[in-house]
């Protein structure tokens, strides 16, 4: 996803609002990502377009 197509600019306009999000820059959330296996998604991906290609030229 693009993040240029977002407009970055918003107004906050009540004080709890304002308040929570100070509170959360001040206690980031740690979380953790699993490692991704790029190489095996990339060939599981071409494997089931393929596969939607193969079952389109069927119909």
């Amino acid at each position: 996803m693009a993040t240029t197509s977002f407009d970055k600019s918003f107004v906050v306009a009540d004080q709890e609002s304002i308040d929570r999000i100070h509170r959360d820059l001040a206690n980031p959330r740690m979380i953790k990502v699993a490692k991704r296996d790029y190489k095996a998604e990339s060939a599981k991906g071409i494997k089931l377009l393929k596969q939607r290609l193969s079952n389109s030229e069927t119909c």
